[in-house]
């Protein structure tokens, strides 16, 4: 198969990478790692062109078709409410939201889905937990989560296309759990210990699950046949 994975640098998308590479499938990914086979480069979510630049980049490369896209690429960024501003939401609503679509959409306009396609978006639980200071992130996957939605309801029966979301709770040892963890003891003034019991207070599980563990379950949820397109699944309860 070939495995298009944005947001493949580190986390969960390296372990998708790593997992798909690992079972004979051309892997292409926009965050390269030389361990996880043929990779591009060239797209930057941040950029409104990159989605058009990057198909032509796999079309010159006589690549006709994509049998699953993972749509994994994300940032976050912490700020109360009185300090947001349009560049920084924008930004935000940009790489989470927006670039999915647009790269979901530049595919299939170019004719490289087929019957039997698999679209993952990963979402998160912050789609429908309210998280302090986190309003542009919650508010970008929270639309990604419709979007998941309604681009199953328009593309699944016309195009055969498989499209759902996954939302995963915090994980272990990633970039973006990193960044949470220092952010959010900065901006609060609080120890790291204090930021672990608040998260195991507020998380209904109190878990943090392992990037591999994920990815093992989003790899078996795009190579089974399973009727799931229009669902977006709660991996943190």
């Amino acid at each position: 198969m070939n495995v298009l994975i944005t947001g493949a640098s580190s986390g969960l998308g390296l372990e998708l990478s790593r997992r798909f590479f690992a079972m004979n499938n051309h892997v292409i990914s926009t965050d390269p790692d030389p361990k996880c086979g043929p990779m591009f480069t060239t797209w930057d979510a941040r950029n409104s062109n990159a989605s058009a630049e990057l198909v032509s980049s796999m079309q010159s490369c006589r690549m006709a078709r994509v049998d699953v896209l993972i749509n994994n690429a994300g940032i976050n960024a912490i700020k109360k409410f009185e300090d947001l501003d349009q560049d920084f939401i924008t930004e935000i609503m940009q790489v989470n939201f927006v670039a999915p679509v647009l790269l979901t959409q530049a595919l299939l306009k170019a004719g490289m889905f087929h019957v039997g396609t698999v679209v993952c978006n990963v979402i998160s639980d912050a789609a429908w937990r309210p998280m302090r200071h986190s309003l542009a992130y919650n508010c970008s996957k929270a639309a990604l989560d419709m979007a998941t939605k309604q681009m199953a309801r328009e593309l699944t029966k016309p195009y055969g296309l498989t499209i759902f979301g996954v939302r995963p709770g915090k994980m272990r040892g990633t970039g973006m759990s990193n960044y949470i963890d220092r952010s959010v003891c900065e901006l609060r003034g609080w120890t790291s210990e204090e930021a672990d019991a608040y998260f195991r207070t507020n998380s209904l599980t109190g878990i943090e699950f392992e990037p591999t563990a994920v990815a093992q379950f989003i790899y078996q949820l795009c190579t089974t046949s399973m009727p799931i397109s229009g669902a977006c699944i709660d991996l943190a309860g």
